[in-house]
């Protein structure tokens, strides 16, 4: 049985991509209990919705857009790949990628994270990529950053509202992505 979260987390899934079409249709005929959650006109409008139609994408994502609170999940998400960068060194370099990309995106609180991913030469990548001792070390002051970001998503001082905005009622002084982003990353002896 899927509750209203799962229910929402799958249709944010289908609007960044990782769900195609074709299964969110599948999806939507196989469980009945989207009926309740998504309200009978909702799930009769989805259900009966030509996903051959050649707008039948833009359709759905429009609808889905009005639907979910995409600023949740986004949080969920940018939280997750923090956590991740925390965890593992499993992916290391694809999550960091990814954030420079939420950085340019208009996550500018990833600014430190996303500017040392992107000044690090190609040659020191591949690097990092065979030599886990010079990974760690190169990862330690990023992640340092990235427990910082975690902790103002956990008091709440950093909460993102909608795809690519969010809320920033941190201290002035604790924006220091703002104002000492070179000494951040004079810091960086690597690379």
């Amino acid at each position: 049985m899927i509750d209203e979260i799962e229910c929402h987390r799958y249709l944010y899934k289908f609007l960044k991509g990782t769900i195609t079409l074709s299964e969110l249709e599948q999806w939507l005929y196989n469980h009945e209990e989207l009926e309740e959650i998504l309200g009978k006109s909702v799930y009769f409008e989805l259900i009966s919705r030509d996903y051959k139609n050649k707008y039948a994408l833009e359709d759905t994502k429009k609808q889905i857009k009005g639907l979910i609170n995409i600023g949740f999940f986004e949080q969920e998400r940018i939280i997750n790949s923090l956590e991740k960068l925390i965890d593992t060194s499993e992916g290391y370099l694809e999550n960091l990628e990814a954030l420079y990309d939420d950085y340019c995106d208009g996550y500018t609180f990833l600014r430190y994270i996303a500017l040392v991913y992107i000044t690090t030469s190609d040659e020191y990548i591949e690097v990092l990529k065979q030599d886990k001792v010079k990974l760690k070390d190169y990862s330690e002051k990023i992640n340092k950053e990235a427990n910082r970001i975690l902790r103002f998503f956990a008091n709440n001082e950093l909460r993102i509202v909608i795809e690519n905005e969010y809320i920033d009622i941190r201290e002035l002084g604790d924006r220091i992505e703002l104002h000492d982003i070179n000494e951040m990353l004079a810091e960086r002896s690597d690379c």
